[in-house]
């Protein structure tokens, strides 16, 4: 994959361009989603992508305070 730097002070990171990091980084990613072998259980991408943003809008209601179970 080809990234172009867009940021004058902000790199690349050159992980991104390295195929076995970001093989990592989708099994990884799949894992915090569904737990140890996500991906060889079968849960797609869009499955990984949707349920990483539940867990991050939850996050968010909890940091602004609008779940009804907080203290």
């Amino acid at each position: 994959m080809r990234y172009k730097q867009r940021y004058k002070d902000m790199p690349i990171d050159k992980s991104w361009t390295i195929e076995k990091d970001r093989e990592r980084f989708i099994n990884e990613i799949a894992e915090i989603a569904f737990g140890e072998d996500a991906i060889e259980r079968g849960y797609d991408l869009d499955e990984v992508i949707e349920k990483i943003q539940e867990f991050s809008n939850n996050a968010l209601k909890w940091e602004e305070g609008e779940d009804g179970n907080l203290s």
